[in-house]
């Protein structure tokens, strides 16, 4: 008999479950799979649509760019166009629908005002998503080890400072003779001393000698570390140049002492997530001018973490962070970011649907989860109650609509395949909204053993708490974790120009840049995103911006039944984006700026006929303040309260979302939604292979040529492009 599951939820998480278990020989002869999805579109905290009455434009919840570091997402990514190809309405393969792109832009804030701080990443001959492992927890020392000795020996000679290096006993033994030579400078002493850590790294190769020796690495990067960080505090602390070279070298000393002192190699990076990031790197030797610059601001936007919204309380679990780290600088694939080619909806969601629909799993448009019942012995989930929130008039709900050359996801429902079509349409339901106001059609019972036999849960985790009512009174693991982990809300405007990017005034290539001010601290040029959209060629746009950041939680968050609580977020939302531009646009824009004035053009936006701030209203914002699009959060502390895909404590019940303990645990991230998916679909077909990425100890495969070929294949990718890692050039 087929196994029944129901996957409440249609995000990237419950599609990729889905999608892994239908790749099971013969799936439909073993599973009867129905996903539950509220609305008419799919794809959660990544869904956007079209706009139909603005040219088709492309209107996200936010930023969306994937990391060359994605090794699940691509794979999925790769395999559904590979099933796809020459189907139409999507992109012709993976990489027609992603681009590597790899210039950055971070934004210095200094005692006379912001500086770019402008970074070409180099480029590698490798694609994501095509299977290789990733390096141990050793291997990624030895490599952050190696870019240190390589990157401070190309700049050492710089530093035209003699301070005194100490030297420890033990780094003095180590070393040898080096250290006594007469033509010996400090900087030389540094450069052996690094250079000695590295090689001693490099030749332990067995886990005995690690545990054993690994003094013989911590003192001389010890005192390498400390003699570089008292060169930043004072001759470098007011070279701008300088004191970029050497940044991102303090970062990493203080991030590979860290690892070594705290013993994570053995432990593995979750046993660091007790910590904060900062404050772990500062008690392990970082300097107060890293601790402050750019880089560390950037890592802070990129993924959010600022508890309540509150762009004042940075939290960041020290763990996490640095297997992103790891990940993202030492194990990307082709450019360290790939921009999608049109929305997410279309580039990512449509060719999952059709993938899925076509094998087929079956989709229930318009179902809104309300709440899961237990069974009288607590032990599994009994019932799942159902709000129908409009009836499909015929077999089932089609929810593409062709836009171009692209099957989209619709702007609002087709009104016209539901029989509450019109009346839907005359209030403006958001059928999306936590605060629709919209009753519904009927409540639907789900029941165990009749409609289904395992549930697969896909649901963010901000909107269980009224859904999983019963789960967390029963189980004290629940209640731990929804105490624990944590999240937010977050903003996002999206802005079409008259004026391209150069007669803005930017000065270099198109970016993305971070660390600028907050809470909108993100910005991405997405100019290339207005060929996918149908602008008449006399009104055409001529540069897209999409702006991000964190968004203050309201001091409480109201019942469903205050149903002014969106317009006001949007009207917050709204204004902060207005006082962007008004005060900071200029920065990055210093031609968007009247003739002879320091006020904004508001004129430079497409739109109507309105003059000044009225212009705005023609463009997109959006405040996450769904439960449902809440981001989620690594905080310091919260790692160890994460479930696990199959540990859910009820026997029926499997988890899927990046709230889980999948492994990666980086906040917000697709990788750790695509992982979390992948171990849900494990749970439910009891597959033994193991996931990429879901370990810092990962298994070997193959022999240890294979590891070696690794590195050796990386390495050159990220050392010999040093000189362009980081330009120093102050803008």
């Amino acid at each position: 008999m087929k196994k029944k599951i129901a996957i409440l939820g249609g995000g990237i998480s419950s599609l990729t479950a889905a999608y892994d278990i239908t790749r099971e020989p013969n799936w439909q002869d073993k599973y009867d799979m129905t996903v539950y999805q509220m609305g008419w579109r799919l794809g959660g905290k990544g869904a956007s649509s079209r706009n139909p009455n603005r040219h088709y434009r492309i209107e996200e919840h936010g930023l969306h760019i994937w990391l060359g570091f994605y090794e699940n997402a691509f794979s999925l990514m790769r395999a559904c166009y590979s099933e796809l190809s020459g189907v139409p309405g999507v992109f012709r393969s993976w990489q027609d629908a992603f681009k590597p792109h790899s210039f950055v832009v971070l934004e210095e804030k200094t005692t006379n005002g912001w500086l770019h701080w402008p970074t070409t990443f180099p480029v590698n001959d490798s694609l994501p998503g095509d299977g290789s492992e990733l390096p141990t927890m050793w291997d990624y020392l030895v490599m952050a080890l190696e870019w240190l000795a390589d990157a401070f020996e190309q700049r050492q000679s710089q530093i035209q400072s003699d301070i005194h290096v100490k030297v420890s006993p033990l780094s003095e033994a180590i070393v040898g003779e080096e250290l006594t030579s007469a033509e010996q400078t400090q900087r030389k002493t540094a450069t052996k001393l690094i250079r000695a850590a590295q090689r001693r790294a490099r030749k332990l190769s067995h886990r005995g000698e690690r545990l054993n020796r690994v003094r013989e690495v911590q003192s001389p990067l010890d005192d390498f570390s400390a003699w570089l960080g008292t060169v930043l505090q004072t001759d470098l602390a007011h070279d701008t140049g300088l004191r970029r070279l050497f940044v991102p070298i303090d970062i990493f000393a203080g991030v590979a002492r860290g690892i070594l002192a705290d013993n994570a190699i053995a432990k593995g990076f979750d046993s660091l997530d007790e910590f904060e990031f900062q404050e772990w790197l500062a008690r392990h030797g970082a300097s107060p001018i890293s601790l402050e610059s750019a880089w560390l601001r950037g890592a802070y936007d990129l993924a959010f973490s600022f508890e309540d919204g509150d762009s004042n309380k940075p939290n960041l679990a020290a763990g996490a962070s640095l297997r992103a780290l790891f990940r993202m600088v030492f194990t990307y694939k082709g450019a360290v970011l790939w921009k999608m080619q049109a929305g997410m909806g279309e580039t990512v969601f449509t060719p999952l649907y059709k993938v899925l629909h076509q094998r087929g799993v079956k989709f229930r448009f318009f179902h809104k989860v309300r709440q899961l019942y237990l069974s009288t012995d607590k032990h599994r989930v009994e019932e799942v109650s159902i709000n129908l929130q409009a009836t499909v008039k015929g077999e089932e709900y089609v929810p593409l609509e062709r836009v171009g050359m692209w099957d989209c996801w619709r702007f609002a429902p087709d009104y016209e395949q539901l029989a509450e079509g019109q009346e839907l349409l005359a209030r403006q339901v958001n059928l999306e909204s936590n605060w629709s106001g919209w009753s519904g059609v009927e409540e639907i019972r789900l029941q165990a053993g009749v409609d289904f036999d395992d549930v697969i849960l896909g649901i963010p985790i901000a909107a269980l708490s009224t859904i999983c009512a019963e789960l967390i009174e029963a189980s004290e693991d629940w209640r731990q974790m929804m105490a624990h982990v944590k999240t937010i809300q977050t903003q996002g405007f999206q802005l079409w120009l008259n004026k391209s990017l150069a007669e803005c005034g930017w000065p270099m290539e198109s970016p993305v840049l971070g660390a600028y001010v907050e809470p909108l601290d993100t910005w991405a040029d997405m100019t290339h995103l207005l060929t996918a959209e149908l602008w008449p060629l006399d009104s055409a746009p001529k540069q897209l911006a999409y702006f991000c950041g964190v968004m203050p939680d309201a001091p409480a968050t109201p019942s469903a039944s205050d149903l002014g609580f969106p317009a006001k977020e949007s009207e917050l939302a709204r204004a902060r984006a207005c006082s962007f531009l008004a005060n900071h646009a200029g920065y990055l824009w210093p031609s968007a700026l009247t003739p002879h004035s320091t006020q904004f053009d508001w004129d430079i936006l497409v739109g109507t006929d309105t003059t000044g701030e009225g212009r705005f209203a023609d463009q997109y914002w959006h405040p996450n303040i769904d439960p449902s699009e809440r981001y989620t959060l690594a905080v310091a502390g919260s790692t160890r309260f994460r479930l696990r895909a199959d540990g859910s404590g009820f026997q029926n019940l499997v988890l899927a979302g990046d709230w889980l303990h999948n492994g990666l645990n980086t906040p917000g991230c697709i990788e750790s939604a695509v992982i979390s998916g992948r171990q849900a679909a494990r749970a439910i077909t009891g597959s033994q292979d193991p996931i990429i990425g879901e370990s810092d100890f990962p298994r070997e495969r193959g022999l240890l040529s294979k590891i070696c070929g690794f590195l050796l294949g990386w390495l050159p990718h990220i050392v010999a492009r040093i000189p362009k890692l980081w330009n120093t050039e102050a803008r």
